[in-house]
């Protein structure tokens, strides 16, 4: 058997046990009968963009490939509308103009900063995690599982250098500090598990695609194109061409086995702005690669350990849009049967989002090379010195 742990459930355990302990695929497993929000613009979003960004249609026309990423948004929000209800889910429809308005100026602006071209979209991933102690073993759980990280890319791309970068698409309502862009463990943790899971692909570094969300006010003014691609090719870019719409000028034979002939000088961050996107090119040296798996493994064994220690960690941010400030407030106060019954009678089984084969992006074993992923022991007994 194995125990998985996903980023989701990483950042519960680093935010607050005791959401951790609730929501968690290896704990109680729950989540709400009802949304918390009424709809979620980041993922209709993401999936419009998952067309956009389709290495596949990557050069194909523009006037053939935005009908369809608008389709996708708009199949994105019907789905989203039949799941909730939208007729009787308040703020509904505005957050669904705001997502439209978001991805049409999106699709004004992405073409003027391009500087990458899609290898893989919303690609899954998974990978053992070793003994922090010991890397050349396995990782198991106090049951005797076998420990692994499962997530999922956005998007993995290539840029005129021949690097590879992971690309985040994220919708906010604020810009993120650079700093706590720079201190993301997840996304360190992906590059780390990314190396491992895709043999022999080096990732450079992390590439934060964020996009805010506009007010009503906003969306009356929406921003238009920016600048052109002469512009573009001024700043060293790949240039976009009006003949083949998406295309970019990246030869199609550059992928796995291209050499990345990269400037002397590289810069740490760098930033591409627009009215509403700011995307944030971070680059990750070898050892903050490597510490961050080294970090995801520490914690991976506490969270799977003997008595794993369980209390909530409450805050004024965390505690404001948590799925589960009901019980938690019950249970703060000692009212345990109380909690008990609002857990069970307004909570459920989780639904999750495993990997598909076919679904796009979907894989469960490496494609690197054509290689498995490693794998080690089958026990904790199997890898026990006689």
């Amino acid at each position: 058997m194995v125990a998985l742990l996903t980023p989701a459930d990483r950042a519960a355990f680093i935010r607050c046990r005791r959401q951790w302990d609730l929501g968690a695929r290896a704990r109680r497993n729950l989540e709400p009968m009802l949304a918390v929000e009424p709809l979620d613009v980041d993922r209709a979003v993401r999936d419009a963009l998952a067309v956009y960004y389709f290495p596949g249609m990557w050069d194909w026309s523009r006037v053939i490939v935005l009908p369809l990423v608008k389709k996708a948004l708009d199949d994105a929000l019907a789905r989203q509308a039949a799941q909730m209800g939208a007729g009787d889910t308040p703020g509904f429809d505005d957050r669904a103009a705001s997502a439209q308005a978001l991805l049409d100026a999106y699709l004004a602006w992405a073409p003027t900063v391009e500087r990458l071209s899609p290898v893989l979209i919303e690609v899954d991933y998974e990978v053992d995690l070793p003994d922090p102690d010991r890397p050349e073993d396995g990782l198991f759980a106090a049951n005797g599982e076998h420990i692994r990280y499962r997530g999922r890319a956005d998007e993995v791309a290539v840029d005129e250098h021949d690097a590879y970068w992971i690309v985040r698409h994220r919708v906010v309502r604020e810009w993120t500090a650079l700093d706590a862009l720079v201190r993301d463990e997840e996304a360190a943790a992906a590059c780390w598990a990314w190396e491992r899971f895709y043999i022999g692909m080096e990732i450079a570094g992390t590439i934060h695609n964020e996009m805010r969300l506009p007010s009503a006010a906003e969306r009356e003014r929406a921003p238009a194109a920016g600048a052109g691609s002469a512009d573009l090719l001024q700043r060293g870019g790949v240039p976009q061409h009006e003949a083949s719409g998406g295309g970019r000028s990246i030869p199609q034979h550059r992928r796995l086995y291209a050499r990345a002939s990269e400037p002397a000088l590289l810069e740490r961050v760098v930033h591409d702005r627009g009215p509403w996107f700011r995307r944030t090119w971070i680059r990750r040296t070898r050892p903050e690669v490597h510490q961050a798996g080294h970090l995801l493994a520490t914690e991976a064994r506490e969270m799977f350990g003997d008595n794993v220690a369980v209390y909530p960690s409450p805050s004024e941010s965390s505690c404001r849009r948590c799925a589960f400030a009901a019980p938690c407030l019950a249970l703060y106060e000692g009212r345990h049967r109380e909690a008990e019954a609002v857990l069970t009678s307004s909570y459920r089984a989780a639904r999750h989002a495993d990997v598909v084969e076919g679904r796009l992006g979907g894989v469960s074993w490496s494609v690197g090379r054509g290689a498995a992923p490693p794998r080690f022991g089958g026990t904790e007994q199997d890898r026990a010195p006689s």
